[in-house]
């Protein structure tokens, strides 16, 4: 009986050791499943060079996750039925605006995304939307993607995430060549100046210029009267053409392209360096994302970017 209960002591013994080597391996085996998840990102630098012979390097964040860990439904969704279905507002030339002649979606970034779609295979249904607009329906997955000039800002990325970008823009402020003459302004030094004219400024709902402008008016430098924001530029540049408002501010190529195709004179008084430029996806749309990226770099690689880039920035012939 002595040694039969040795024997029961030492079994109870290795049970409880074989007990815990079980919970060890459990627990390091979920560790090892949870570790790509939390592992800090990792950064990335690569260089580029895009529209008129713009280098830029980067440094991009890149996430470490489990693949197959999000299903991107979106994606799925494009798969079944052929077509990618893409919003903008049809109120930003070059990139995307109405042929006045055929009343049909053209320009730099539509003409890109057919493009794209093409090579992979896929059809664009075009949904035109007001600016403002379209990041809550890329969003809520009322459309597949937001194709209309999106310039690339930290704001923009907590709730959307981005293609590569394909153009850098420069931000401008334009002006009636008549007007500035009349008030003396050739150069501003900073858009902080332009409250020293008591000038009337213009600009687009939902865009980085419009957060500008408010920020001015948040801050006293401007009066709420003298920052109007519109659902259409092009509303907002016959309003300036027509004397409502004094200025307008908005980025290149739109305001290149408004100083090369309208008859009344316009000037540029302030200019700066902007943001890249590129479409917009849901933040689950992974896949998709990864899709396009493929043929975008392809695109700039073989210099078809940069064709239709001058395509449609370079002035109309007289």
């Amino acid at each position: 009986m002595r040694g039969r209960g040795k024997f029961l002591k030492s079994v109870g013994g290795i049970s409880r050791i074989v007990a815990i080597l079980v919970v060890v391996v459990i627990v390091l085996a979920i560790v090892a499943a949870v570790e790509p998840l939390i592992l800090p990102p990792r950064e990335v630098t690569y260089t580029t060079t895009v529209g008129v012979a713009q280098t830029v390097t980067q440094t991009v964040t890149v996430e470490r996750t489990i693949t197959g860990a999000v299903k991107d439904e979106v994606w799925e969704n494009i798969q079944k039925r052929g077509t990618i279905i893409v919003g903008t507002s049809p109120d930003w030339p070059p990139f995307e605006f109405l042929d006045p002649q055929t009343g049909k979606l053209t320009g730099f970034e539509v003409e890109l995304m057919e493009l794209i779609a093409e090579r992979l295979g896929l059809k664009v249904e075009w949904k035109t939307m007001d600016f403002a607009t379209i990041i809550v329906a890329v969003e809520h997955k009322d459309i597949d993607l937001g194709v209309s000039g999106f310039s690339v800002t930290p704001e923009r990325l907590d709730v959307v995430q981005y293609t590569l970008y394909h153009t850098i823009t420069e931000s401008q402020l334009i002006m009636l060549k008549d007007k500035a003459q009349q008030l003396g302004i050739t150069r501003l030094e900073n858009l902080e100046k332009a409250a020293d004219y008591k000038l009337v400024i213009g600009t687009g709902s939902g865009t980085t210029q419009e957060a500008e402008l408010m920020d001015l008016v948040k801050k006293g430098v401007l009066s709420p009267d003298e920052a109007r924001s519109y659902d259409d530029f092009m509303v907002a540049l016959e309003d300036l053409k027509l004397g409502r408002i004094d200025a307008l501010y908005a980025e290149t190529p739109v305001t290149t392209w408004w100083l090369m195709t309208e008859e009344t004179p316009l000037v540029v008084v302030f200019s700066k360096p902007y943001w890249p430029v590129g479409f917009i996806a849901h933040k689950d749309s992974d896949e998709l994302v990864s899709k396009i990226n493929g043929v975008l770099a392809e695109l700039i690689v073989e210099g078809k970017v940069a064709e239709l880039y001058k395509k449609w920035t370079t002035p109309p012939s007289s």
